[in-house]
Order: structure tokens, then sequence, then C-alpha cells
């Protein structure tokens, strides 16, 4: 059987770029174990256009929002799934400095479209701490990522385009212009595997900095907001009375499980937001694919012409797949380049043959 891309992996990154190969009338065959537990399943699929620490915009936003609204809208329509929920994000201000500060930022003309320029001391006075009055973060909002992923994986059943499996390297062989796994040949193989890809034979060279994250699935009755509140924790609603709370950040303890660490750090800062009782349903972590630089990994394998990989997008994944895997796929068919911040060739000195 004959494809034109075998892609391994269906979280995020392998997910949207699958469904835009497919758009383009390419054929592909997606590997994926189908894990519990991934990084991309635990995220919760915020998006938030703002830099909170210094309050400048994220990077590249201005260009990769219209194409997260667009990909997402259209994976929808496609699927007849609502996954994509546009929310503001409520900055509970920690001081009166902070409020004054993000008040001077919301006055410039870059940052307007993202920043309210008017503060709430009234918000939720008796469900949260809002001591010092908070501002709210527009264009932004969160995607139901296992909603999403499971989706992408029942399409791509109905198009005969998925198989369940552990990858397994051995069963690759390399052609002079394809690929071979198993009984399948394609043009070119794209590596979307996560984490996982420090253990590529093709790519562990390429400078992962992983990072280890966990949240709590809280219950809290009589919290009624469809905004996402952040101080130090963000709290999400999911609806039925559930929230989910996050996230940590760890780098040493990278095991795929929850830790007692995590859940005292997140409780910790729980409660200096929240004012009522709430109970904790679930206590997840996944293993972010994050990156030296902070900048996602795309490109072309420097020896081999037939191995492409589409990853590293971190705690940004959902934000900035859908604008770059545009741009990869367009790589892919030889009509652009790939932003110089992206492409794997900025690595170039780090592999050896």
């Amino acid at each position: 059987m004959k494809k034109n891309f075998i892609i391994v992996g269906q979280g995020i990154a392998g997910s949207v770029l699958s469904f835009l190969l497919m758009q383009c009338g390419k054929t592909v065959l997606v590997i994926d174990e189908n894990k519990v537990f991934t990084a991309s399943k635990v995220a919760a699929g915020l998006y938030n256009p703002i830099v909170f620490k210094r309050i400048v915009k994220s990077w590249m936003v201005d260009e990769v929002l219209p194409a997260t609204n667009q990909i997402y809208a259209e994976m929808e329509q496609l699927f007849k799934l609502k996954f994509h929920h546009k929310r503001s994000i409520v900055k509970l201000f920690v001081s009166e400095e902070e409020r004054t500060f993000w008040l001077s930022k919301a006055t410039q003309p870059e940052l307007a479209p993202y920043l309210t320029n008017a503060t709430d001391a009234q918000y939720m006075l008796e469900e949260i701490q809002n001591n010092f009055s908070c501002a709210f973060v527009k264009q932004s909002g969160n995607v139901d990522i296992p909603v999403m992923l499971e989706g992408m994986k029942e399409y791509l059943i109905w198009k005969g385009a998925y198989k369940q499996e552990k990858f397994d390297f051995n069963d690759l062989k390399l052609n002079s212009e394809s690929v071979t796994w198993k009984d399948i040949e394609a043009q070119k193989i794209i590596f979307c595997e996560g984490y996982h890809a420090t253990r590529n034979p093709y790519f562990s060279y390429l400078p992962f900095l992983l990072t280890k994250g966990e949240v709590l699935i809280i219950r809290i009755k009589n919290y009624n907001t469809e905004n996402v509140v952040n101080k130090g924790v963000f709290i999400m609603p999911l609806g039925n009375d559930l929230y989910k709370v996050g996230a940590t950040y760890e780098w040493n303890d990278l095991s795929e499980f929850p830790s007692e660490k995590g859940k005292s750090d997140l409780l910790s800062k729980l409660q200096h937001v929240l004012k009522i009782p709430f109970e904790i349903v679930e206590h997840q972590a996944g293993i972010r694919p994050t990156v030296k630089d902070r900048r996602p990994l795309l490109g072309i394998h420097p020896k081999h012409a037939q191995i492409g990989i589409f990853n590293g997008m971190g705690t940004k994944a959902i934000l900035l797949a859908p604008y770059f895997a545009q741009q990869y796929v367009a790589f892919l068919e030889g009509n652009c380049e790939l932003h110089p911040e992206v492409d794997i060739k900025r690595y170039a000195t780090l592999w050896k043959d």
C-alpha cells in the first residue's frame, strides 16, 4: 500500500498536521499508541495571547491566532463536534503596583486588542480572593483536547488512515526516495511523537529540555463562570461543576506519574485563589516536549530527505500548531521556506553522522 505521508503520533501536532495534509488531498497513515495519559491529553488546551510576567504579546501571536481560529473551526465543522471555546482570562492582581502596570500596558496600541483597559474590584468577591482588583484578557480561550483528538481519530479510522500501535524503528526501512513501514510505502515519514523524540535515533540530537506538567480536576459547587481565573494557577471550566487547575513545571522528575509534590504545589496556590470549598476528582501528569530555546522543531533530517519532524510546541502547542502546520505543509510541497526560528537547521552543528 502506498501513502504520501506516514505520521508518527496523534497528539496535538500530529492531529493538526495530518488534518491539513488530508485537506490538501494527501494520503496519510497515522501511527499512534493511544496511551491514556499523554502531554496532549492532560493539557488544558488553554491559549493566552499575553505573557503575564512582563505583560507583552506572546511570540508571533498576531500571526498565529488567525490560524488557530480558522483551523479549529474547520475541524469542528468536519467532525460535527464543539471543542474550541472562546473564553476571557481573568487576571487577578497580587498588588496595586501590578494593577497600575497592567493599566499602563493596556493603553499601548499593540496590546489594546488583547487587554481590557479597566479593572473590576467586584468580580466574584464571594468565591475568589479578588483583593487588588482584576482585568480581562481578550481573544483567549481553550480547546477541549481529548474531544478534538478523539474526533480526529474517528475521522482517520473512517478514512482508513489510522493504526493503533507502538512505533518500532526496526520496522522502518529507508529507500532511495521513500520509506517503508511494514507493508506501507510513503514519500516521507514525519515524527510528531512529543517527548519520545528524545529517543528517536534520527532526532535525538535536538536540544529538548523536557518539563513535566501536573494538573488537578476539581469539583466546585456554586462557582459559576465561563471565564478562566488566573493567579499563580489557572482555574478553567470543564462543565458539570468540574474545573481544571494547573499547571506545574518540573524539570527533574520526568516520570509520567502524578507526584505528591505537584499536588501540594497546586493546592497551595489554589488556596490563595478560592474562598469556597472544592473536591479533588483527579490528578494527572504529562511530559511536555519543550525545547531549550522555547521554539518549535520543524524540518527535514540533515541526511535523510524522507524523514521529517514536527514537534517541540511545548506549552503553547494548541496555539502554535495550526499556523506552523500550515507552513510545514507548504514547505513539504516546496512552496515556502520554514521560519528560521523553528527550522531545525538552526541546530545543524549538533548533528553528527
